[in-house]
């Protein structure tokens, strides 16, 4: 499989910085560029700081490497100076550990297909339509429960799926996300694409759809 996925992975996840990341997967020189209006959280800010090192051994447990990370650049800059306590707009790049050194067992299309398997795959495909099936999450879903809202999207870059939680946040006040993430791969290297926002319609699947897609595809286009 192109990368296994567990739920434990998809859950957890100064000035800042607009500048792409670079990382190392299995000797090979990964540029991963930050979402546009988004900046990357760096080891030189402490509040950034803290987050990742908490973040990155979660992410490591359940199998996957924290590659980088990144938030909308005003949020960013209000959760640094305290005016903001949570971060409701932000990204993430993540590889799974076990196939970083070596090339990936599926393709992109395999694992998508292999995602259509999984999970909720009956709810998927009786509403293929995704806001039938974020609506009929909706009606189900309870807090600190989480539903996965199968594949999304499919193209030559990456496969896309979504899922839906609702969390009790650290400021003590109830939060519905959507986190849409990408499965692609860059220099025979599996890479996940996260995007996570505050889910209020169904629209906001899509808006964080075709946020994702441009995400990639500005990806695939900084490794050219």
């Amino acid at each position: 499989m192109l990368a296994r996925l567990t739920f434990a992975a998809l859950l957890v996840a100064a000035a800042p910085s607009a500048f792409a990341a670079q990382a190392n997967i299995g000797g090979a020189s990964i540029t991963l560029p930050p979402p546009r209006g988004f900046c990357e959280l760096t080891q030189s800010n402490e509040s950034d700081k803290r987050m990742i090192t908490v973040l990155g051994p979660l992410l490591e447990k359940s199998g996957n490497k924290l590659l980088a990370m990144s938030a909308d650049c005003g949020q960013l800059a209000a959760w640094h100076t305290g005016k903001r306590q949570l971060l409701d707009d932000y990204g993430q790049y993540q590889t799974p550990i076990a196939s970083m050194d070596k090339p990936p067992s599926e393709t992109v299309a395999e694992t998508c297909t292999t995602l259509r398997k999984q999970g909720e795959q009956i709810l998927a495909n009786q509403l293929p339509d995704i806001k039938k099936r974020v609506e009929s999450t909706m009606s189900k879903i309870k807090l600190n429960e989480t539903s996965f809202l199968g594949v999304l999207a499919e193209d030559k870059d990456a496969c896309y799926a979504g899922l839906i939680q609702k969390i009790h946040t650290e400021a003590n006040t109830d939060k519905t996300q959507i986190t849409v993430f990408a499965i692609s791969l860059v220099k025979d290297k599996s890479v996940f694409t996260y995007r996570f926002a505050v889910y209020r319609t169904p629209k906001n699947v899509d808006e964080a759809l075709a946020r994702i897609k441009a995400d990639v595809a500005a990806m695939i286009a900084a490794n050219r």
